[in-house]
C-alpha cells in the first residue's frame, strides 16, 4: 500500500508530507485548493508525462517521492531484479519523480535511476486511479472480458485456454512454414548437400592452420635460414677461423696453470663446460642446416591448403572450430528438411489434439462465462440501484468471434438507463455520471479479487446528489475493507465514513500562495465536515 507521498515544489506545494493509513483514506478541500496536485504526483510516480507547468514558480524542479510497502506484493521483488534493481525483500519501495523546467524528466526506484516507462509496468502493480477519465477503459471490450473473468475466477481457466492456444499457432506457423514452399526446400536441401561436400572433402583438422603456416614459415626463409646457420659454422668449425680448434687448444694451458696452481681447477672446469657447450651447438646446427631444403613445390602445397582454410573461414566461421560446428547444424539442418515430410505428419498429427484441446477450453470457458454474466448482471444492477439508478438494466452479451488469446468470445457490456430505452452499449451511450457509478459497482464486486492493493478514486460521487452520495460512501468503506482506498471528495456523507481524513488547504505566506496537507483529528474533522456541509 502508498504509506506517505512527499512533494517539493509541486503547483502550489512548497514541501509537505502526506501519510496514509489502510483501509478508506479521505481527501477533502475547497475547490481550488490543491486537491488536483496529489492526483497529479499520483500519475507522475505511475510514469505519466510530465509537464512543466506543475512546477512551483520560482523553484528549480518538481520532486514527487513515494514510499510504499510490498511486503505482501510477492511479485514485486522478482520483477525489480530482473530489471536489476536492488531491493531487499521486506523493505519500502521508494519512487522518486523529478520535473526540471528545462522539460528535463528522471525517475529513480530505491535511488537507482530508471527509464520513466519502467514506472508505468511498476505502478500496474501498485495502485490503480478510478476516476471520470480512468473510467474510459470501461469503454474497453479488453477490459469488459477481463472484468467477467475476474469476477467469476476464470483466470486459470483463460490461462489454460490461452496455453493451448499459443502451443496450437505455434505447431500451426511451423507446419505452414514446412508446406508451404516445397520447392523452397529443395532448394534448401540442395545448398546444405553442396556445403556439406565441400566441408568433407576439405578434411580440415583442428590446429592444421597453426601447423601448416608454421612449415610454410620454415620453408619460406630457407636460403636465409641456410646462410645464417652457415655462417656460423664456418667460424666454429671453418677452415680459416676455426674456433673451437683454438679453444681446444687454450684447455691445455688450462691444465698446466692447475699444475702451478690448484687454485684455478674451479676457473678451468668452467672453461672445459663452456667449450664443450660450444662443441655441443656446433653438432646441433651442422645436423640443423643438412635437415634445411629447398622446396618450391612443397610452399606452394601449403600456400593452396592454406588458402583453402582462408576461403571457407570466409565463407562459414572465423576459425576450424566454427567451421567444424557450422558442418554439424548443416548436417542436422539438411536431416530436418530430407525428413520433412515424417515431421509434416507429426505436426498434423499434434495439431489435430491441440485444436481438440483448445475446443474443449474454449467451449467450457464460453458456457462458464454465460453462467457468471448472468451473476454479474444481477449483481451489477443491485449495486446501481442502489447508486440511485433506480430503473437500470445491465446486460452482457457474449458472441462468436473469431478466435483468438482470449478465446472465442465477443464480451461487451450494454446498458438500458431507463424503462423503455433501447439496450445501448457502455461505448457509445453511458455519460460520465454513469461510468463513474458502473466503474464504483464493479470495483465493490471485484473487492479482494485484484491483486492491486491501493485504489484512488478522484471524485467518484461527480454528478450524483447528496442521497447517492452516503451511498457512495458506504461503498467506498466495503472496499476499503480489503484495498487501501484513496479518495478526493466534496461530500460530507462520503467523507464521514472513512477511516483517516486529510485535509487540504491553502494560505498565503509572505506573499505567495502556498497549499497544506494535514491529518485531521476528531475536532478538525468535525470542522471540515461541517465546512463541506456549508455550516461554516
Amino acid at each position: 500500500m502508498l504509506k506517505h507521498l512527499r512533494l517539493t515544489n509541486i503547483v502550489l506545494i512548497e514541501m509537505t508530507e502526506i501519510s496514509f493509513s489502510p483501509g478508506f483514506n479521505v481527501l477533502s478541500g475547497e475547490s481550488g485548493s490543491g486537491k488536483s496536485a496529489i492526483l497529479n504526483a499520483l500519475n507522475l510516480i505511475a510514469g505519466e508525462r510530465s509537464d512543466v507547468s506543475i512546477v512551483r514558480r520560482g523553484a528549480e524542479k518538481g520532486i514527487v517521492e513515494a514510499v510504499f510497502d510490498i511486503d505482501i506484493l510477492m511479485a514485486i521483488p522478482k520483477f525489480l531484479e530482473e530489471a536489476g534493481i536492488d531491493h531487499e525483500i521486506g523493505n519500502e519501495l521508494l519512487v522518486r519523480r523529478e520535473i526540471f523546467i528545462s522539460g528535463k524528466s528522471r525517475a529513480f526506484i530505491n535511488n537507482q535511476a530508471v527509464q520513466v516507462g519502467f514506472l508505468k509496468k511498476l505502478s500496474e502493480f501498485l495502485f490503480e486511479v478510478v476516476g471520470q477519465h480512468a473510467n474510459q477503459k470501461l469503454l474497453s471490450l479488453d477490459y469488459h472480458q477481463q472484468t467477467l473473468d475476474l469476477f467469476g475466477n476464470l483466470q486459470d481457466d483463460a490461462a489454460t485456454f490461452y496455453n493451448c492456444w499459443n502451443e496450437e499457432s505455434a505447431v500451426r506457423r511451423e507446419l505452414e512454414r514446412l508446406t508451404s514452399s516445397e520447392a523452397q526446400r529443395l532448394r534448401d536441401s540442395e545448398v546444405c548437400r553442396m556445403e556439406i561436400e565441400e566441408l568433407e572433402e576439405a578434411n580440415l583438422k583442428d590446429g592444421e592452420e597453426e601447423t601448416l603456416f608454421a612449415e610454410y614459415s620454415l620453408l619460406s626463409n630457407a636460403d636465409d635460414l641456410v646462410q645464417k646457420v652457415s655462417e656460423i659454422n664456418r667460424i666454429l668449425n671453418g677452415d680459416k677461423i676455426a674456433v673451437l680448434s683454438h679453444l681446444s687448444r687454450q684447455k691445455l694451458l688450462f691444465d698446466q696453470l692447475v699444475e702451478m696452481d690448484p687454485a684455478l681447477k674451479e676457473t678451468a672446469t668452467s672453461y672445459q663446460n663452456a667449450l664443450l657447450e660450444l662443441q655441443e651447438v656446433a653438432h646441433t646446427l651442422r645436423i640443423y642446416e643438412n635437415r634445411i631444403e629447398s622446396n618450391p613445390a612443397k610452399i606452394l602445397q601449403l600456400n593452396e591448403r592454406l588458402s583453402l582454410i582462408n576461403r571457407l573461414k570466409r565463407k562459414f566461421g572465423t576459425s576450424i572450430n566454427e567451421i567444424h560446428a557450422y558442418l554439424k547444424a548443416t548436417k542436422e539442418k539438411l536431416f530436418s528438411l530430407e525428413n520433412a515430410d515424417a515431421n509434416i505428419e507429426l505436426l498434423q498429427s499434434k495439431l489435430k489434439m491441440l485444436e481438440e484441446q483448445c475446443n474443449a477450453h474454449s467451449e467450457s470457458l464460453t458456457n462458464k462465462r454465460i453462467k457468471i454474466a448472468k451473476e454479474l448482471e444481477i449483481s451489477v444492477v443491485q449495486h446501481l440501484r442502489v447508486l440511485n439508478m433506480p430503473k437500470v438494466e445491465f446486460i452482457i452479451k457474449i458472441s462468436p468471434q473469431k478466435r483468438c488469446r482470449i478465446g472465442d468470445d465477443k464480451i461487451e457490456f450494454f446498458l438500458i438507463p431507463n424503462v423503455g430505452e433501447h439496450c445501448v452499449s457502455l461505448r457509445e451511450c453511458a455519460s460520465g455520471g454513469e461510468l463513474s457509478r458502473i466503474m464504483l459497482a464493479l470495483q465493490a464486486l471485484l473487492a479482494g479479487k485484484e491483486q492491486i492493493p491501493t485504489l484512488v478514486f478522484d471524485e467518484v460521487d461527480a454528478n450524483i446528489g447528496g442521497e447517492t452520495a452516503g451511498v457512495v460512501g458506504e461503498k467506498l468503506l466495503e472496499i476499503g475493507a480489503k484495498h487501501q482506498v484513496l479518495c478526493i471528495t466534496h461530500f460530507p456523507q462520503v467523507a464521514k465514513l472513512a477511516k483517516h481524513h486529510l485535509q487540504i488547504f491553502k494560505q498565503e505566506i509572505d506573499g505567495r500562495t502556498v497549499t497544506h496537507v494535514k491529518s485531521l483529528d476528531k475536532e478538525t474533522r468535525k470542522k471540515e465536515l461541517a465546512r463541506m456541509l456549508g455550516k461554516s
